[in-house]
């Protein structure tokens, strides 16, 4: 039995001796073993390549600049602004000390205020109650013998308002200045709006040469409605009292000087506010406006 089995064997190597195996090449018989044992050495010898497998890092992809849009500016330089509330002084400039005559402006047969009744507010100067009163950066505010007294400390434009905001109105005051020379000029700012701080409004003045005009301030740039335009309505120099007003309907600006209407625009920037007084000196040194009377009547 076993040499049945040994011989066995020996046939069945013999037949896997004389055959190819199917994918190799050549006429020469291979020993099986032989080529097993090939096989698995060339299988042990290959060269692994290491595989990186740890994650790719996201790339942040860098937000887009937002482009900003150049501002448009007209010529005139920004002018500096006059806050509402100023600190008390620890030492207050001391004002013009010039007396000023007694207010008898000359008024026209047109003059508002000959027909519009009683007005609803008025304010004759006796107290600072309604105003902001001591030095600032810009200006200086007291009140002697009946008159508000503005003082420029600069010279750029400077202000200050009182504390009504209204819509419609006529508006105007008595004003008059103890020394002024040529273009120094002061008048009524007005419709400045409530949550400001005094930073936007409308300007309408006149100089000491007898001119007038109106601007507009939005905070950086001061635009002229009305350019500086000679009129025989207004007084010219020093010591002399003036009366302006302003009717303001809506949009329409219609302006008074001396009981004389001078001109009448239409801007809808600004359609309610406070109002106050501003002064610039630009050939008088701290120049100085006097205030005798502002008072206002509402829708008229």
């Amino acid at each position: 039995m076993k040499k049945l089995t040994l011989i066995t064997i020996i046939i069945f190597a013999l037949v896997l001796a004389g055959c190819n195996f199917p994918g190799f090449e050549g006429d020469a018989a291979i020993d099986p073993d032989d080529a097993m044992a090939t096989e698995i050495a060339r299988i042990l010898t290959g060269t692994p390549v290491q595989m990186d497998v740890s994650p790719t890092p996201e790339v942040e992809e860098p937000e887009p600049t937002a482009e900003v849009e150049p501002t448009e500016t007209e010529e005139e330089l920004p002018e500096p602004t006059e806050p509402v509330d100023v600190e008390e002084p620890t030492a207050t400039p001391a004002p013009t000390d010039t007396p000023a005559p007694t207010p008898t402006a000359t008024l026209a047969d047109t003059d508002p205020a000959l027909t519009l009744g009683n007005p609803n507010w008025v304010d004759n100067m006796n107290n600072d109650d309604n105003w902001p009163s001591g030095y600032s950066d810009y200006t200086t505010i007291d009140f002697k013998d009946g008159f508000l007294r503005l003082t420029a400390q600069t010279d750029l434009d400077g202000w200050r308002v009182s504390w009504p905001t209204i819509d419609d109105f006529y508006l105007e005051a008595t004003l008059q200045t103890p020394a002024c020379e040529g273009s120094d000029h002061f008048g009524l700012m007005f419709r400045v709006p409530a949550d400001s701080q005094a930073g936007r409004g409308y300007l309408f003045g006149i100089t000491c040469d007898g001119r007038y005009g109106l601007r507009r301030w939005d905070g950086r740039t001061m635009h002229f409605l009305v350019n500086l335009t000679a009129n025989d309505a207004i007084k010219e120099g020093s010591n002399v009292v003036n009366k302006l007003g302003v009717m303001a309907r809506d949009s329409n600006l219609a302006l008074y000087i001396n009981g004389q209407k001078v001109n009448e625009v239409t801007d809808s920037n600004y359609l309610d506010g406070k109002f106050g007084f501003f002064v610039g000196g630009t050939n008088v040194e701290n120049l100085s406006v006097w205030v005798d009377q502002v008072r206002y009547w509402t829708e008229p």
